[in-house]
């Protein structure tokens, strides 16, 4: 395995950082109840290339590695969630709203987990209701159907087999809370007058129930004066086909909205034609449930209805009335219903049974006189509605002076039901969205002050298929003439069917002519095209208080009575001494074996303020250390003998312990700070494992709400979050302080259970992937496949100008954020990794960094770049070394050594700082340099963009830079346009690709010849569908190429050059696919044959790829005939992300044959020992040779044996030998 950063991995953090890439199944220990099948590791040959590594824009990527994973966030409201073997969260299935409770529950030996929240549909299932099971064996999800309105909470009772719900809904007999055993059942006390939050099981084994209610369900009140709402009958589609001819007596509206009903004759009489049975219909825009109708019978010339029906539509059912007859009795009547003859006064019929219905007719069978007729009629509901529509809200005729009634800003479109209870309005907006300029105010018709639960009614999103459109509202509304501050909640409308969420729950002033209204916006900060929808708001009018309960209910499973005494209980009364007195909220409960605790937004005068506790076999309640906290609590997390409290609380009340932003401990009576907060509120704390050590899981919180830092404290600098912050016990630290490779996780998690003898199942709104790293990834490859991040901490600079934006879109299709390009760079004892695009970093000392920048492996991974010698707003786009300088280019501007810089700089990697000669700036109109390719061999560097000068010398679109005389010149030839491309194929040949005029042709591809100077067209290339924004060698010698971009029609393209022609790759890229850089890898096992590609290939795309069949990818890879899934990539706000680069240690090798080689070392090694072997061989022969040939003349070997060795000296004597050499002698003459 490659060691990408020597320096820092050396290091025991840097082991441990490794130890959570390595060990990726013990992530989540135990047994999964989801079975997510392990994808095959791609055969890729990467150990010639060395390094490998990828560039893009993202803050976290992940290996493809099993099935389902993807680039996804769980849409933006809530999903069931699981988690891949790699700690990677699995969205199972998506809800369009929040999923706020789960639990499970076991019946009949079988367990299938609850869920609750404000959803109307799970996947494509419609839950009404808000909640449904889910197997968690094979995934299966079922409705329990039967509730109307939200659940918030849950408690599963599995010794008894049945579920606790709380929320705001109705269903059976009961109001906010049931009991499902296999069906609902309602409790003894029938519910809550209102809303429930918590539900839990004491230490003693009784329920309680936490919430904001005052009151038992059964206990009602009924109004004080009459609270029923007149129909716009007015406003319907009114038709009678068997009306009379009679001019000005034919119709049907002569009888709707009367100011004096008793008036007769031409226009304010109907008649049916003379002796004839007929009908009366009304058609509404909009649902009701009516449950009074008047009638006032005609007595014109002697007419007048004797026997009637009424029918319900479209259900075609015939309705039953109780009514006083002329006796006085009540009776009752249904497909027969008399008016008597010649009366005066209206006749009221009372609905006996409550039917919804969006029409209705009134046949006439019998009649008086001639012919039948009407004088009026009137229709009135107890349920009091404002609609966005004004032509469905209550009529100002009839004895109402005020009526119902909407008010509207902005271009506001009716639009037809879809299926919804009723028509609704409907707002497309464009651009930055001002909600001031976009409203509907609803003002209902409140006849009596009191206790009303208000809720708002929003349509579903799949009937007008804007589901993809629909943005989030701010709900305000005033309902006292006194009030402080207007109410406010925040909805996403991106529910799949019709829902309706309570926004407020308490008194309603009707006095002094002051009526309360609400007021529906956009939400700010949005940026359209979005869309909106306004449909109506319901006052109901709650029951009234029993007295001594305030948000808290202790219910003893056991009794089947309810003791209205509720003093006897510690936990009722402890609610009952809550302040405000019937205004108390409790939002949530958490019990260990000894203690209940109790949390919400409550005051008392012995220090139980906003959180407080019970002991199991207490008398009375007791506070908190400091007295509680000193603003409202949200959410407690019981762990052991530790409570982690969440909510919008700074300190304790008294004020002793800072630091408790947000987010707390309690321990051994105790306050301890989580560092020290955040800046906001946290809504949720939710527990999960991660492997930090490579020994085993711990477990870790995950922190939610609504904050965008997370505070400084000791040595750990604040840093900036999207809501969400992951907190580590173990480590007393928030793991972004930790500096490990871990698993990165964006957005929300709500809630969370225990599923029995597997793992933990989630609900929440998360983007989630292995590994968060910011714009640049390294890939570690050899036996198994895994990604480090470097050694930087890379963030977005912030947005560019609009101006910007399209100089970057025109010259290439870049991002305007993370990292563009990069390259390892090894060159004369350097390892420099040099990264460049539009981001910032923190380098030695402080040192602000900006959209480039160095890390130094030789130097322990010292980081260096580019200051503010540049304009913050640059972005580099390619680079390019020669020398020890790198050039690095894009759209670049700003001031160097006071020299004026425009697209290209030059920077001197040996002393780290801008080189003294700076190429003179490019001119042109948005000027951005896309490419950069020193030429082989040579002191030329070849830069190419969008431009049309260098200097005072004209070369559009390309120049080349001479670093011997520091000036530009021409490469020669006629073209312009735009290239986003430059590759050398050989030390002389250069591919450019873009979108080029070269003479009067315009052409995509072409091949320069740098000996001649001279510009080829590749064969072929004008017809390519558009511009090319991606380019790469199909073979070694670059006789085949690979391009890619994006055709006129906005899809993507890509095509294979087999040297003669072009081969489109079909049918396999989903629209949205941006293609931004391909390159050939070899494989270490042949694929299936192909003619697009060589079965020992495999062709790498980098961007944002969508796959057919699959959804979006950043890298895939392409054997010929399928693309696979490789990376997966997303930014902080849950947006997918983009690769625009894969770079690698030895780019020259990418064409190496896959078989196995040994190193240069070994193979140089043995081809000495076959040297010295050979060597020695010959020898040995020309030895035996020589042996054989002198045997063969018969030769014999020369005496050695000298017996007198000294006879002849005797003979010569050596001084007479030798003797002449004594001495100097006489020159011869």
């Amino acid at each position: 395995m490659r060691n990408l950063f020597p320096s820092s991995l050396a290091s025991p953090a840097g082991k441990l950082a490794l130890s959570l890439l390595f060990a990726a199944h013990p992530i989540i220990p135990g047994t999964n109840a989801f079975n997510f099948p392990s994808i095959s590791s791609p055969n890729l040959n990467l150990e010639p290339l060395g390094r490998v590594a990828f560039a893009g824009d993202f803050d976290s990527i992940s290996l493809y590695q099993y099935e389902g994973q993807n680039e996804r966030s769980s849409s933006g409201h809530g999903a069931l969630l699981s988690r891949f073997p790699n700690g990677v969260f699995a969205t199972l299935d998506e809800t369009d709203a929040d999923v706020k409770a789960m639990c499970p529950y076991e019946r009949d030996g079988r367990v299938r987990i609850v869920f609750g929240g404000n959803f109307t549909s799970v996947g494509n299932k419609h839950t009404p209701g808000g909640i449904a099971t889910i197997d968690p064996n094979d995934g299966t999800v079922e409705a329990m159907e039967g509730l109307n309105g939200s659940v918030n909470a849950l408690h599963c009772d599995s010794k008894r087999g049945q579920v606790y719900v709380g929320g705001s809904f109705s269903g059976g007999n009961s109001r906010n809370a049931i009991v499902w055993k296999g069906g609902w059942n309602n409790m003894p006390f029938e519910g809550f007058n209102g809303p429930v939050h918590s539900i839990i099981e004491a230490p003693n084994g009784k329920i309680i129930f936490g919430g904001e209610f005052n009151g038992l369900g059964g206990n009602a009140s009924a109004p004080a004066h009459n609270n029923t709402q007149v129909m716009p009958i007015g406003s319907a589609n009114l038709t009678a086909p068997s009306s009379s001819r009679r001019d000005d007596l034919s119709d049907p509206k002569n009888i709707v909205c009367k100011v004096d009903p008793a008036t007769e004759g031409p226009k304010s009489t109907w008649l049916l034609a003379d002796d004839t049975p007929g009908f009366w219909r009304a058609d509404f825009g909009f649902g009701f449930e009516p449950t009074k109708l008047r009638l006032h019978n005609t007595k014109f010339e002697g007419r007048g209805t004797k026997t009637w029906r009424y029918t319900a539509l479209p259900d075609g059912g015939i309705m039953n009335f109780s009514y006083v007859d002329p006796s006085g009795q009540k009776s009752y009547c249904d497909a027969l219903c008399p008016l008597p003859e010649g009366n005066t006064t209206a006749q009221d019929f009372t609905f006996v049974n409550q039917v919804g219905m969006n029409a209705f007719k009134i046949d006439i069978s019998e009649w008086y006189g001639q012919g039948g007729g009407l004088n009026g009629i009137e229709l009135f509901q107890n349920d009091i509605f404002s609609f966005a529509i004004n032509e469905f809200n209550e009529p100002k005729c009839g004895g109402v002076t005020t009526g119902a009634s909407a008010s509207l800003t902005g271009s506001w479109q009716a639009t037809p039901s879809h299926g919804s209870n009723s028509q609704y309005l409907t707002a497309n907006l464009l651009g930055p969205i001002d909600p001031s300029l976009n409203t509907v105010v609803f003002q209902p018709d409140v006849k009596q002050s009191g206790n009303y639960t208000v809720t708002i009614y929003t349509p579903g999103c799949l009937g007008d298929d804007t589901c993809r459109s629909r943005g989030r509202v701010n709900i305000t509304g005033t309902m006292t003439k006194n009030a402080n501050k207007p109410i406010s909640s925040e909805f996403w409308q991106t529910n799949n069917f019709d829902k309706y969420d309570e926004i407020y729950m308490g008194y309603v002033d009707a006095t002094n002519g002051f009526r309360p209204s609400v007021t529906l916006a956009p939400m700010p900060g949005q940026n359209g095209p979005l869309t909106f929808v306004a449909q109506r708001v319901r006052f109901d009018l709650e029951n009234a208080s029993s007295g001594d309960l305030n948000g808290l209910f202790e219910y003893d499973t056991e009794s089947q009575t309810v003791n209205n005494d509720f003093s006897k209980s510690v936990i009722n009364s402890a609610g009952a001494s809550l302040g405000p007195r019937d205004e108390a909220t409790i939002t949530t409960l958490a019990a260990d074996s000894e203690r209940l605790f109790v949390g919400g937004n409550f005051s008392t005068s012995d220090g139980r303020n906003n959180i407080f506790a019970i002991g199991r076999d207490a008398r009375n309640p007791s506070s908190l250390t400091g007295n509680g906290l000193n603003s409202q609590v949200m959410t407690i997390h019981q762990n052991g003998s530790t409570i982690y409290v969440g909510g919008n609380f700074t300190n304790t009340q008294d004020n002793k312990t800072p630091g408790l932003n947000g987010i707390g401990a309690y321990s051994n009576n105790a306050w301890q700070p989580l560092g020290a907060g955040v800046n906001g509120v946290v809504m949720y704390i939710i527990p999960f494992s991660l492997n930090l050590t490579g020994n085993a899981a711990e477990e870790v919180l995950g922190i939610s709400g609504f904050f965008d830092r997370v505070n400084q404290f000791d040595n750990n600098a604040a840093f900036s979050v999207e809501n969400s912050a992951i907190w580590v016990p173990s480590q007393r630290n928030w793991l972004e302080n930790l500096d490990l490779n871990a698993i990165s996780m964006h957005g929300s998690l709500m809630t969370y259970t225990n599923i029995p003898g597997s793992d933990r199942l989630f609900a929440g709104s998360v983007s989630s992937q292995s590994l968060g790293a910011s714009g640049a990834v390294a890939l570690q490859y050899g036996n198994d496949m895994s990604l480090a991040a470097f050694p930087a901490d890379m963030n977005d600079v912030g947005q560019q100008t609009s101006t910007r934006k399209r100089a970057l879109v025109e010259g290439q299709n870049l991002t305007t954020t993370g990292v563009q390009v990069a390259t390892f760079y090894k060159e004369n004892d350097m390892n420099k990794t040099i990264l460049g695009g539009h981001f910032r970093a923190t380098g030695v000392d402080g040192q602000n960094i900006t959209n480039l920048l160095i890390i130094d492996g030789k130097d322990g991974d010292k980081m260096s770049g580019f200051g503010d010698e540049l304009d913050s707003n640059s972005t580099i786009a390619a680079l390019g070394m020669l020398d020890n300088i790198l050039y690095a280019g894009g759209a670049v501007t700003g001031r160097v050594n006071n020299v004026r810089i425009m697209g290209v700089v030059a920077y001197d990697l040996t002393s780290n700082r801008f080189t003294g000669t700076q190429p003179p700036a490019l001119q042109g109109t948005n000027v951005t340099v896309n490419a950069i390719a020193p030429r082989p061999k040579s002191k030329d560097v070849f830069v190419a963009g969008r431009f049309q000068s260098a200097g005072p010398l004209t070369c559009p679109s390309l120049c080349v830079w001479n670093t011997e005389r520091n000036q530009w010149n021409s490469p020669g030839g006629d073209i312009s346009g735009t290239i986003t491309s430059l590759t050398w194929i050989s030390d002389t040949r250069l591919l450019i690709a873009g979108n080029i005029t070269a003479g009067n042709n315009v052409t995509k591809i072409l091949s320069y010849d740098s000996t001649n100077s001279q510009f080829q067209e590749i064969a072929g290339a004008s017809d390519l569908p558009g511009p090319v924004t991606a380019l790469t060698p199909a073979t070694s010698d670059g006789a085949q190429i690979w391009a890619a971009g994006k055709a006129s029609d906005g899809n993507a393209f890509l095509q294979r050059f087999d040297g003669n022609k072009w081969l489109p790759v079909n049918d396999l890229f989903s629209p949205g696919t941006t293609i931004r850089g391909i390159q050939v890898l070899t494989v270490t096992e042949n694929h299936g044959q192909s003619e697009l590609i060589d079965q020992g290939q495999d062709l790498l795309l980098l961007g944002q790829i969508n796959i057919t069949g699959f959804g979006g990818a950043s890298g895939v890879l392409f054997n010929g005939t399928s693309l696979t899934p490789f990376l997966l990539s997303t930014t902080s706000d849950g947006r997918t992300g983009s690769l625009s680069q894969v770079f690698v240690e030895n780019p020259q090798f990418f064409f190496s044959n896959p078989k196995k080689h040994l190193a240069l070392g070994f193979i140089v090694l043995i081809a000495l020992a076959i040297a010295l072997a050979l060597t020695f061989l010959l020898v040995v022969a020309g030895i035996v040779v020589e042996w054989y040939r002198k045997k063969a003349k018969g030769y014999s070997p020369a005496p050695t044996n000298y017996p007198d060795r000294m006879g002849n000296v005797g003979r010569l004597p050596p001084e007479q030998l030798f003797g002449s050499l004594a001495g100097n002698r006489p020159p011869a003459i």
